[in-house]
């Protein structure tokens, strides 16, 4: 793309700029280095009971990889930094005063995150993922350049996290999920033994204002997590036939109409005027 200074780039973001005045860049670490497979994603079946040797007597002797090249040296990882950075020039030049998001989640590379706060790209901040020495990172100490959410598409929603901590505390995924949610109370001061707590009367309301309260410059909440539902959008890595189809079950109508509903609208309007989000 660099023979053609980026136009297939360049024309996105200003398709883009058209309808939108702020865009996320999705897995913006890839514009720093991707990891590739030399198979295609429908293969994975074939290749995941595989060892590395039976991989390779497969593939020709490719590897999975990271292009352009991985961050093992110093050199590695300052090229990188460069030519990622050069690639989100392109994409802040067409983007003009538009502000710019990047996905910034999962095993971030240490010159990542700054480079991004160096261009004015604001970063995520999952709350129950920002931790230091074993401590969760209070909401005032967020940079202002980011943007506070509990989860994405990809992610379980809160009330199925609540949920599955409390009806399936035996299995893993119920132990993993009570974790969650313990890191998310800590996070908004609340009780962690959630046993305790109430999800509508104590939880819902608590872990809202904190997110509100956060030093982020924005706090957004996912339309599930806002109504408390448990459907998740989309598992990452699968075929579900679930993924990217799910839709509200009731209509705005419907919503409008319920009184728990306009009760739970009220708190958020009242938690946006008290956190100066309105």
């Amino acid at each position: 793309m660099r023979t053609n200074n980026f136009e297939w780039w360049r024309d996105r973001v200003r398709a883009i700029c058209r309808i939108f005045h702020l865009f996320r860049i999705d897995h913006v670490q890839g514009f720093y280095r991707i990891y590739a497979f030399p198979w295609r994603p429908r293969m994975n079946k074939q290749f995941l009971p595989l060892d590395h040797n039976q991989m390779l007597q497969q593939t020709g002797g490719r590897a999975p990889h990271f292009v352009p090249r991985d961050d093992e040296t110093p050199q590695n990882r300052e090229a990188n930094k460069r030519e990622g950075e050069e690639y989100l020039r392109v994409v802040l030049e067409e983007a003009g005063g538009m502000r710019v998001v990047g996905e910034d989640l999962g095993v971030v590379p240490d010159y990542v995150r700054p480079n991004l706060r160096s261009l004015g790209i604001a970063g995520f901040k999952i709350p129950q993922w920002e931790g230091r020495d074993g401590m969760i990172i209070p909401g005032d100490k967020y940079e202002r350049l980011s943007v506070a959410t509990y989860a994405t598409h990809d992610h379980e929603p809160i009330r199925a996290l609540w949920n599955e901590a409390l009806e399936h505390l035996a299995s893993n995924a119920g132990e993993q999920a009570r974790a969650t949610i313990e890191k998310i109370a800590l996070f908004a001061r609340v009780n962690p033994k959630i046993d305790e707590l109430d999800f509508e009367k104590d939880f819902y309301p608590a872990i809202m204002e904190a997110l509100f309260r956060c030093e982020s410059w924005i706090a957004m909440v996912m339309i599930t997590d806002l109504l408390a539902r448990k459907y998740r959008f989309n598992v990452p890595g699968t075929k579900a036939n679930l993924n990217w189809t799910r839709r509200m079950r009731r209509s705005i109508a419907q919503l409008r109409s319920s009184r728990k509903e306009q009760k739970r609208m009220r708190l958020i309007n009242e938690l946006l005027v008290k956190r100066g989000r309105a």
